[in-house]
């Protein structure tokens, strides 16, 4: 399938955003454009962690197909760049988490939120916007509801005619499996290799899922947070897109020395790819487009230069190292 990367206009921002492919080295605007217009993916936040940092956000990708948002994770930042990508809050209708570490949603307060403000003060008709993940989505949707309720009791004293945001918003447990599907795109999710360790909540095991959204122009899949695994391997077969997580090569040197933070150590190598294990996945699944997201740490030059050729020591297709707001079109 015909897949490229939207170089569209900008001003006012300093990101910069690179394309491999071999020696090639493309410069591309990471500023999204209208809503309107051609399927494509547009990458939101591409910070790895939960670690603010003023240039790039938590991870949160928007696909637009036929001219509709789906939003595949929501952490902090993901109502600004929506904006950014001239997507109100208000339009999203489906969302997808591939997991519940907060770095992947913490911004769904803020999208949900703004959703129903903006829909309720605008005298829209009452839509469900649904939110599909593991096991215990359904208790963190209620736990936004929960965190709205103050505002929401005040607001709807003033303006009666707001509607109740319990009427609008639902959440869905899924298992493994197609969870989704619409006249624009088919969502398949399996179960990745991220939680090395057994917790439970009111939905069962917890678990961290990839997804995998077929549509007419192609097939997109998001490892979400992974360690190495065959069932993203099986998921992402012959797909023209996937967006992988990667472990910066120096993130090593930065992490917390002191013994309470052994285990976030032993987490971020065992339960996180490597470059060689992201070029490993990508050549096993025979994609056509790696596109690196959920970037740790700050991405200097030289481990620029290492990721890229640590993946190509077993990928030899075309690598694009994601920054906020870069655009990959679809068709």
């Amino acid at each position: 399938m015909g897949f490229g990367l939207m170089a569209l206009a900008t001003s006012g921002c300093s990101t910069a955003n690179t394309l491999h492919t071999g020696a090639e080295v493309t410069p591309a605007s990471p500023r999204a454009g209208p809503t309107v217009g051609p399927d494509r993916l547009v990458l939101l936040g591409t910070k790895g962690g939960p670690v603010a940092d003023p240039e790039r956000y938590e991870p949160a990708s928007l696909l637009v197909i036929n001219n509709r948002p789906y939003i595949v994770d929501a952490g902090a930042g993901t109502v600004h760049r929506l904006a950014e990508a001239g997507v109100e809050p208000a339009d999203v209708r489906t969302i997808f988490l591939t997991h519940h570490h907060l770095d992947h949603t913490a911004g769904l307060t803020a999208l949900l939120s703004l959703n129903w403000i903006n829909t309720g003060l605008r005298g829209s008709a009452i839509e469900t916007v649904d939110v599909y993940g593991p096991p215990a989505t359904r208790e963190l949707v209620a736990g936004v509801l929960s965190v709205l309720a103050v505002s929401e009791r005040i607001f709807r004293g003033g303006i009666p005619g707001l509607p109740r945001a319990a009427d609008r918003y639902r959440g869905h447990d899924t298992s493994p499996g197609e969870i989704y599907a619409d006249a624009n795109v088919t969502v398949t999710a399996l179960e990745n290799s991220h939680y090395s360790h057994d917790t439970y909540g009111p939905g069962g095991r917890d678990a961290s899922y990839a997804y995998r959204f077929d549509t007419a122009g192609g097939s997109i899949v998001f490892t979400g947070d992974t360690g190495p695994s065959e069932n993203v391997v099986d998921l992402a077969r012959g797909a023209d897109i996937l967006v992988s997580e990667v472990l910066n090569p120096e993130r090593r040197e930065g992490l917390p020395q002191a013994e309470s933070a052994a285990g976030l150590s032993e987490h971020m190598m065992r339960e996180h790819l490597t470059p060689l294990a992201v070029g490993q996945l990508a050549a096993s699944a025979g994609v056509e487009r790696l596109v690196l997201h959920h970037i740790t740490g700050v991405l200097t030059p030289s481990a620029r230069a290492t990721t890229l050729a640590e993946i190509r020591k077993t990928f030899g297709g075309e690598v694009v190292f994601g920054s906020d707001l870069m655009v990959v079109g679809i068709n």
